[in-house]
C-alpha cells in the first residue's frame, strides 16, 4: 500500500521563512527595494498552505486576488506578489523533509 502524500508541509516555521528571505534580500536575490515589502506575501503564503491545506489551485488563486485587492498601496505589482509567493512555496516544500504533494501553482486567469 502506498502512502498519501502531505498536501502541505507538515511544518511551517513563519519565523524561519522570514529569516530566510531576509537573507535571500540581503544577498540581493529579491532587489533592491526595502525587504519590508516581501513580510507581508511571506507570511501570506505561509498562512494560505496552513488555513487551506487541500485548497485547489484555482481556490487558493481567488483567495490571492481578494487579498491582494484588499491591499492599500501594494509595494509589489500583482504580478511580482503571485511570482513570489510561488518562490515562497517552492521553497518550503523543497526544505521539507517530509514527502510532500508538488507544491501549488497560482496562475493569473485571464481577462
Amino acid at each position: 500500500m502506498r502512502a498519501e502524500l502531505s498536501p502541505i508541509p507538515p511544518v511551517i516555521n513563519v519565523e524561519a521563512e522570514v529569516a530566510y528571505w531576509r537573507e535571500q534580500h540581503a544577498n540581493g536575490a529579491l532587489g533592491p527595494g526595502s525587504f519590508g515589502h516581501y513580510v507581508p506575501w511571506i507570511k501570506f503564503a505561509c498562512d494560505l498552505l496552513l488555513s487551506q491545506p487541500h485548497a485547489s489551485d484555482a481556490q487558493r488563486e481567488e483567495m490571492f486576488q481578494t487579498h491582494y485587492a484588499l491591499q492599500i498601496m501594494p509595494r509589489l505589482s500583482e504580478a511580482q506578489a503571485r511570482q513570489f509567493i510561488q518562490q515562497c512555496w517552492n521553497q518550503l516544500y523543497s526544505s521539507s523533509t517530509a514527502r510532500c504533494a508538488p507544491p501549488p501553482q497560482l496562475r493569473a486567469v485571464p481577462a
